[in-house]
């Protein structure tokens, strides 16, 4: 590959800004922003990304800019990279929060372990669906769809300037809420299963006082809630499917929106 476009200055300038944004993407998105990945190997794939997608954009032109506004328009690209970044973030936000939902249910709400990626500490039910997140992620070329979204952010929103109309703040807001309707349509299921035992032990108990609910109730629910977590993962993944495209349609729009 012929690295001579980057000989003029406009040009590279052009590369420098859409590695500043695709850096802040890898470093924020779903599973490319993972702790668990060497920063070096962030590094190099946001260079290789760069050097095969800024040929094809087109050169900003550079006219009496100084330091200062170069700073700015290169904190704007990283930022704007950040954001989109942060966005699909949200979707790990929203299963996570399902999956401590379903662990408190179940009575493994003191059941925490580590969590290598975002450096916290979750229930174990979080966890298992964090890395089923994860699976079905790559599973539905989720890691293909936030480069095709590099690429296509460059043709919608170009390098150097963008317009935030003041509909781009709801609209973001709006983004924000998806962690939590992501949550609610996971935990549905179990949720009600698990509320329905509830209110079906606490009858029971006030039918039947002799009847030890902490020796009988605590096994009963983990067995309910470990069953219907095994039995709802094909439907977690229909769910998981629709709400990634539906994440990757927002971003166009948000796209849009920025490009004015």
């Amino acid at each position: 590959m012929s690295f001579e476009y980057l000989y003029q200055t406009d040009t590279l300038m052009t590369f420098i800004l859409a590695g500043f944004r695709i850096a802040g993407i890898l470093f924020s998105a779903p599973m490319y922003g993972s702790r668990m990945i060497p920063i070096n190997i962030k590094v190099a794939l946001a260079l290789l990304l760069t050097v095969l997608i800024a040929p094809l954009i087109e050169p900003i032109q550079l006219e009496n800019i100084d330091f200062v506004l170069l700073v700015l328009v290169i904190a704007k690209e990283l930022l704007l990279g950040i954001a989109i970044g942060l966005l699909g973030y949200l979707l790990l936000v929203g299963v996570q929060i399902g999956g401590q939902i379903i662990g408190f249910q179940m009575g493994f709400g003191v059941v925490n372990v580590f969590d290598p990626m975002t450096n916290t500490q979750l229930s174990i039910i979080a966890q298992f669906k964090n890395i089923a997140m994860l699976l079905f992620f790559v599973a539905l070329d989720g890691h293909h769809m936030v480069i095709g979204a590099i690429s296509e952010s460059f043709d919608v929103v170009p390098v150097g300037t963008f317009v935030f109309q003041s509909e781009g703040f709801l609209f973001v807001v709006q983004l924000m809420s998806l962690a939590f309707s992501t949550a609610i349509q996971i935990v549905a299921p179990i949720f009600v299963t698990l509320l329905t035992l509830h209110t079906v032990m606490g009858i029971m108990g006030r039918l039947v006082p002799q009847l030890n609910l902490m020796i009988v109730g605590f096994p009963l629910q983990i067995a309910t809630g470990l069953t219907l977590l095994s039995l709802s993962l094909n439907y977690f993944y229909i769910v998981f499917e629709k709400l990634l495209h539906n994440y990757f349609k927002e971003i166009a729009t948000l796209f849009s929106i920025l490009g004015g």
